[in-house]
Formats: structure tokens, sequence, C-alpha cells
């Protein structure tokens, strides 16, 4: 096969086709032996292709326009992504990236899907390899808040790996998320195929979280590659007498950043990504004109000091109101926990409806 070019599928009339794109500046790169030199012959290539078709899926190459930008800066970028769900998802402008055991305990478990809700819930995608365990309950947690969510497969888009996820899988499709895979179609969940897949949960995620991981976890793997990338990569401590804290552990003197709480992430990100959240505001003001508006959140949005806010957000701003001011006087107020109490006065206080004064108290601002 001629390194040059490249094979894509179009709609034609309706049905599939193939044809060829002429040669790509600088693609000599993009091809290594995970790439299409994997399909020997055209009638590998056509058959990969109507199974992704067949099987209700795009496919995405690398000179698309929903093709990830942040993949395009890879050294070995996947010349052509097969794409189950939104393709759109593919175009978020933010996502983190969340990885960890797979058969991790019940707090790991639990610090996966309620960091990625309260994460998500900044508009801030998240991106997994649709793993069991900590990567599936990240995922839950972004569809707990009505986020944009993708899912890495290491098999091919036909063959869902693990199976155990299926019912997760088809939540991310009926909720606008994605599911991808850059292996043709019918490849098995080898255990090779998985660094590979773990390249682009590492080149999506702006910051990626580590929760859980033991010394040998393919999770190492994933925030090494983010770390020589220049991403700043969290991990969540552990007991030292645990396994399971070993990886994330170790990470911390590899250069990972300990995580308190999901505003740490949140912080950095819009520390780096400052635009995100600026058109963010500019969406929610957008929404208020329109009489349904799109609702991110779980709970039913009210206008609040020109603002859409969730029904958690009012808790804080109505406790603020009756003489509650400081965090620790709010927490005894609110119906849900610490650290997404900490998400919730960060995301009030970037959408202007409180600040914090003297005494670390908050007040609601002007016209709040």
């Amino acid at each position: 096969m001629n390194k040059n070019f490249i094979w894509t599928v179009k709609a034609a009339n309706g049905k599939k086709s193939l044809r060829f794109y002429e040669e790509l500046k600088s693609s000599e790169d993009l091809f290594d032996e995970n790439g299409l030199e994997k399909y020997k012959t055209y009638d590998i290539i056509s058959r990969s292709f109507e199974k992704a078709y067949n099987a209700g899926c795009e496919i995405v190459t690398f000179i698309d326009e929903c093709y990830p930008k942040s993949l395009k800066r890879l050294t070995n970028p996947p010349p052509v992504l097969y794409v189950r769900g939104n393709v759109k998802a593919l175009t978020h402008p933010l996502y983190c990236g969340v990885v960890g055991a797979r058969k991790s305990d019940d707090y790991g478990i639990r610090m996966a899907r309620n960091l990625a809700r309260e994460i998500s819930e900044t508009g801030i995608g998240i991106v997994t390899g649709g793993a069991e365990g900590v990567d599936g309950a990240a995922n839950k947690g972004a569809l707990d808040a009505r986020g944009k969510t993708i899912a890495v497969l290491g098999s091919g888009i036909d063959v869902l790996y693990p199976k155990c996820n299926t019912k997760l899988f088809n939540e991310i499709l009926e909720k606008d998320g994605a599911i991808i895979s850059e292996f043709h179609c019918g490849t098995p969940p080898e255990g090779r195929n998985f660094p590979v897949r773990n390249r682009i949960i590492a080149a999506m995620g702006e910051s990626i979280l580590v929760v859980r991981a033991g010394l040998r976890s393919g999770s190492l793997i994933t925030a090494h590659m983010a770390l020589d990338m220049g991403k700043t990569v969290f991990s969540v401590p552990g007991n030292i007498d645990n396994h399971l804290s070993m990886g994330t552990n170790a990470l911390l003197t590899d250069g990972a950043v300990p995580l308190v709480s999901s505003m740490d992430i949140i912080d950095d990100l819009m520390n780096h990504k400052p635009d995100f959240f600026t058109q963010r505001d500019e969406e929610i003001t957008e929404i208020e004109r329109k009489p349904e508006p799109i609702i991110f959140n779980k709970e039913k949005p009210k206008k609040k000091s020109g603002a859409f806010l969730s029904e958690f957000e009012e808790e804080i701003v109505s406790a603020i109101e009756n003489g509650f001011q400081t965090q620790i006087e709010i927490e005894e107020k609110v119906s849900f926990d610490a650290a997404r109490l900490t998400a919730m006065l960060g995301m009030l206080e970037l959408k202007g409806v409180i600040k914090k004064g003297m005494n670390n108290k908050y007040k609601i601002t002007t016209g709040g």
C-alpha cells in the first residue's frame, strides 16, 4: 500500500463507498504496525469498512474536520478512527482522561464516579478506556452529570470489551457520548493493543487522573505518556499497605500531583484553558434567551444572578442567604459531601454568583 494515500469511507447516495484521498503532507509517520498497514489487501480494508457500516459506525480519517486536534499532535496518530455514537463528541474542546485499576475496591469506584461527575458538571468531558472498574465508574460519573464522555477501545469497534460493560456502552451511546477505536473490525482485545489505545487517552485528556493502580498497572503507562506530553497528571493517594495504592503513590515521585479534590483538576484546567470556561459562561447566557434551555446537570436548572443553577447550587446559595457563610457552615446545611461542595463553590464563583470575602466567608454578589 502506498504510504502517501489514506483510505476513507464517504456517503454516496445513501450508500458507503471507498475512495482514495490524495497525498497527505507529512504523512510518512502516520503509518506504523498499528495503523493501516495492518490491512494487507484491498479486500481486508473493504470488509472492515463494510462491517463498520453494518454496525452503524462512522469512519473518521486524519484529514476530516471532526478528527480530534489533540491526536494530530501525536508522532503516530491513528489514520482512521471507527466511531459509534455521537461523532461530534470528538470535537468537544476539553477532556480530562481518567484511568485506574480494573479490579478496584469500593473506594476507587466511588472516587472515580464522584470525581468524574464533579468535573463533568463544569462542562469538561471525560475520556477513559471503557474498562471494568475505575474507567467504567468515571464514564458513569460523566453520565450522571449529563456530560460528554468517550470510551476508547483496545479492540475492534464491533468487539465491545469488556462484555460486563455492555450496558454502560449502550448508555454512553444513548446519551450522546461515543465509543471509538483505531483497530479494524474483528480485532480481538489482545494485550498488545492496550498500550496503543492508552496513547489516545493520554493525548485527548488535557489532564489525566489516575485512581487506584498497582505497580504493574497499564494506567501507569497512560500516566507516563501524558507526563511525556507535558500534561498534568493527578494521582489519588492511598494507604501504603494497599497494593492498589502502590502505583498511584509511585506516580507522586515521578511528577504527578496529589489530588485533594476535583477542584484541583478544575483549577488546573481553568489555568490552561481559560477560554473554554469563558465560552461556557457565554453559552449559559445564550441558553437564558431560549424558551427550552439545554440541561447539562441532572437537576432542573434555576435562574440566579444571570446564570442557571442546579438544585445543588441553589442549596448553597440558600444557605449563604440564610447566614451560613463559611464552607464548614454551608457543609452542615447541604445534602451532599464536602468534595462536591468544594467543586460547586468554585463553579459558583466562576459564574459570578458568589465570592469569598474576609475570614473565608462567602457572600452573594450584587444582583444575586
